[in-house]
């Protein structure tokens, strides 16, 4: 499963703006399978205390995140002033006769303990808007975003993304219950941009929690993609994942996350609906009208040639 943030991303801060006044959650939603729902349970330890409904406190062995929400953590606060530490000590007195106390003084930094919070995990199986699991942490919070509450939200977000993959901001309804929305996407036009700009618009997306080495790997997909010449380029959010479309033509899109783990899918005809579609479904899909490219060591080979004959047809 992944871990935390070292940072609190900036599409998290906008995201809770966008909530309005409203309390939310930090939680991930999937559709429904059997063995999501043993890996969610039985990893984190969850007990069923009702019908298609699971609580509990996830182990610390679940990683350093579940480690801190058991235990808590120390940390050293150097965005504050220094204060003194004295401490004495005894020393032998210069005639050999007895001991006297000596008090030294030095300045450090203030330490903080974090957490320790024993915050719960929830998973429960919804059937509306449609049948899936819903995984959220159980700390409330509060949108709009406010800068002082931002270590909540920044512990909030990466417990779920700990436990459940990903972090996604749900706002609660009246009765406390998670509001799911639908899986609509919404695409917007790009303008072209340079390889700097490029580079920049992932490290924002991806910095906080890919290696420097991962990012270097997004950039040359996407500079690869980039260099068969697209007519236009498309960016759309579901969830919290971020998608980028290339569109060679009316009825030809690639889509691609550049995130490491993640396919390249070629959409043909109506791919405004199919981009609809979450990964699962879209595989497991009767229609056709797409193919999926695995970033094996000939991926590009198979894009430039799928481009090629589309051009060529």
């Amino acid at each position: 499963m992944s871990s935390g943030f070292r940072v609190l991303p900036e599409e998290f801060k906008a995201e809770i703006d966008s909530l309005g006044e409203v309390q939310f959650v930090f939680g991930a939603v999937r559709n429904f399978s059997g063995q999501l729902l043993a890996d969610w349970t039985e990893r984190l330890e969850l007990e069923e205390v009702g019908d298609d409904a699971w609580f509990g406190l996830p182990p610390a062995s679940t990683g350093r995140w579940s480690k801190w929400n058991v235990s808590g953590r120390e940390i050293v606060r150097r965005d504050l002033p220094k204060v003194y530490r004295s401490w004495t000590t005894e020393a032998p007195n210069f005639n050999g006769n007895g001991t006297h106390s000596i008090t030294h003084f030095r300045e450090v930094f203030r330490k903080q303990r974090l957490y320790g919070q024993q915050i719960e995990a929830a998973v429960t199986r919804r059937d509306e808007p449609r049948d899936s699991l819903v995984g959220t942490v159980l700390l409330t919070l509060q949108a709009p975003y406010d800068e002082e509450a931002e270590r909540a939200y920044l512990y909030a977000a990466s417990l779920a993304r700990t436990w459940f993959g990903s972090a996604t901001a749900y706002s609660l309804d009246e009765t406390g219950i998670p509001q799911i929305p639908d899986q609509s996407v919404s695409w917007d036009f790009l303008p072209d941009g340079t390889v700097e700009e490029m580079r920049d618009a992932v490290v924002a997306k991806f910095g906080g929690s890919a290696a420097p080495q991962e990012i270097d790997i997004m950039i040359d997909r996407l500079e690869k993609v980039q260099s068969l010449n697209p007519e236009k380029r498309l960016v759309g959010t579901s969830g919290l994942q971020r998608y980028i479309g290339y569109m060679f033509g009316d009825d030809f899109v690639a889509f691609e996350n550049p995130r490491v783990g993640n396919a390249l899918y070629l959409m043909y005809g109506d791919w405004e609906s199919l981009s609809q579609l979450s990964r699962s479904q879209l595989l497991a899909s009767r229609e056709g009208g797409f193919d999926r490219i695995i970033h094996t060591t000939r991926w590009f080979e198979r894009l430039r040639l799928a481009v090629y004959n589309y051009r060529h047809n």
